[in-house]
């Protein structure tokens, strides 16, 4: 028996729950250990963070038998604390855990095995306050750098990795990774890691003001004209133009003052996370709870930024001054959150909330069927128009309401919950809806049945965005990449009825794959023309 046949099982599951045959391989040599997986002709599945994104593991059996020994998962032993190396360094001999700060280019190269939080400490520490890589994942404390790139993640910024990532090394099996920059460093974004792992990336950084803010109001979900008013008015302050390496970010309307992301967070979702919050955060939850009962309110909307005054100097910025509301939304009941602490409990607030809504749908209870979960994942770039944001919102108010139709019609005997969260700037609008069905065990009939429902009702859901478009706007996908692109090829009905910026994606996409090694493209779908 190889020494590769003898590694642990891997616990991976697609999402439908189907184990995925594989030996788990954690390294501090990813190069090396992808080198050696190739000669023993193993087909390798990156796992970064040991999660499924969308079927993206998946694979059939057929795939394996007769042309590799078997499937090799390797992921990059995380760090506990990176180890600084000297600025020379070649990306290409860059480990796991290691990172190199150029100063004389604003760039630093980050190991696979590191989290963007850990490379923005290490860049306030060495470089000055302020300075940071503009990876701004939710996440941002726990995805490995390498996974971020394969699934084109972005954060509230809605920047890809894309937009300042120079150079990346991408181990394929040779001795050493070999090297895209440029365009051709963006061509594997989203791809899952079909066409080999990213070993170490080459970021730009840059600067930014002062001081963290945070600025929660209470919205109404129901009245989309009202929330397109709201999101209009700020769609030129989250306008974000990368300067050069190792600059200052200005904002566009005022150079000192940037908001940065615009997220929703439901009140439902929101009143689960109150109920097992930590005491320490208990109470401020319990205020945003309260913020939306003085304005009879079911969301939140959270402002993040950077500024060089205050969180009231930014009020004072955002607010019409004649009607005393941001895009016609009250103040009257807005929490602000400031720099340190207080920012950090409401990233904690904020990310909470669909983190229950992700554990609720992983957790099989006694005398249950484990839930069945549903989200949706397509990001809107639109143009700074009132009615044209409100013809996007009021798609995804239909499928609230046919989904409500669903569970009533499902009946007592299925629970079932919907949780809205994530991104509403109008330079990327991505309100995730995540469906949790959970039937009786004996009653998968009508938990299928429920089921098909709710799948429908997503594809009408896309392509009604598709179908809602001005001239102006563009879906730019998904969070997952290339998977996300492909729930929408089906539910369009085909790669002719894409948005025109898609339809180029999937080509170029399948120009890469064509080139990919047979041992990382084995689980990649075969791409419609």
């Amino acid at each position: 028996m190889n020494a590769l046949a003898r590694l642990p099982e891997a616990d991976l599951a697609d999402d439908g729950g189907r184990k995925l045959d594989a030996r788990l391989w954690v390294t501090d040599d990813l190069v090396a250990a992808v080198a050696e997986a190739v000669a023993a002709e193993y087909a390798i599945l990156p796992a970064g963070g040991l999660t499924s994104a969308i079927n993206a593991f998946g694979y059939e059996r057929a795939a394996i038998d007769g042309r590799f020994a078997g499937v090799v998962a390797i992921r990059p032993k995380a760090a506990a604390e990176p180890e600084l190396v000297e600025a020379q360094r070649p990306l290409d001999a860059l480990k796991p855990h290691q990172i190199a700060i150029d100063s004389a280019s604003a760039t630093v190269a980050i190991g696979a095995g590191l989290t963007f939080e850990q490379a923005n400490a290490v860049l306030e520490h060495v470089v000055g306050p302020g300075v940071r890589v503009l990876i701004d994942l939710t996440s941002v404390g726990s995805a490995l750098a390498g996974g971020v790139l394969a699934t084109g993640g972005m954060g509230p910024l809605r920047l890809r990795p894309s937009a300042s990532c120079v150079e990346v090394a991408l181990a394929e099996g040779q001795t050493r990774p070999r090297l895209l920059r440029g365009p051709a460093a963006a061509e594997i974004e989203g791809l899952q890691g079909w066409t080999g792992m990213a070993s170490a990336l080459r970021l730009r950084y840059f600067e930014t003001p002062a001081n963290e803010f945070g600025l929660v109001l209470p919205v109404h979900g129901t009245d989309g004209d009202g929330l397109a008013d709201f999101l209009a008015a700020l769609h030129p302050w989250t306008a974000l133009s990368l300067p050069e390496e190792g600059s200052l970010l200005a904002g566009p309307v005022d150079e000192g003052t940037i908001v940065n992301g615009i997220e929703l967070i439901g009140r439902q979702a929101l009143e689960r996370f109150a109920a097992q919050a930590p005491d320490s955060l208990k109470a401020k939850a319990g205020n945003l709870i309260q913020a939306c009962d003085y304005a009879n309110a079911d969301w939140l909307a959270g402002l993040t930024g950077w500024s060089n005054g205050p969180v009231d100097e930014v009020l004072g910025l955002l607010m019409n001054a004649e009607t005393g509301t941001i895009g016609g939304v009250p103040i009257d009941f807005g929490v602000g959150f400031s720099s340190g602490a207080e920012m950090e409990s409401f990233r904690a607030i904020r990310e909470g909330a669909p983190d229950i809504a992700r554990s609720q749908a992983r957790v099989k209870r006694p005398g249950k069927l484990k839930p069945w979960s549903i989200s949706t994942d397509v990001n809107i770039v639109l143009a700074p128009d009132a009615a044209g944001i409100a013809r996007v919102l009021a798609v995804y108010q239909d499928y609230r309401d046919a989904v409500g139709r669903v569970f009533a019609e499902s009946g007592a005997a299925i629970e079932s919950s919907l949780s809205v969260y994530g991104h509403l700037s109008p330079h990327g609008l991505d309100p995730h809806h995540r469906v949790i069905l959970t039937a009786p065990e004996g009653g998968e009939d009508g938990l299928a049945e429920a089921r098909a429902q709710i799948e429908g009702l997503k594809k009408t859901l896309l392509s009604g965005l598709v179908g809602a478009l001005g001239a102006q706007d563009r879906i730019t996908g998904g969070e997952k990449g290339m998977p996300s692109i492909l729930e929408l090829v089906k539910a369009v009905g085909g790669a002719a009825n894409l948005p025109a910026n898609l339809r180029s994606e999937l080509e170029r996409a399948g120009r890469v794959l064509a080139r990919a090694p047979a041992n990382f493209s084995f689980r990649a779908p075969i791409l419609p023309r």
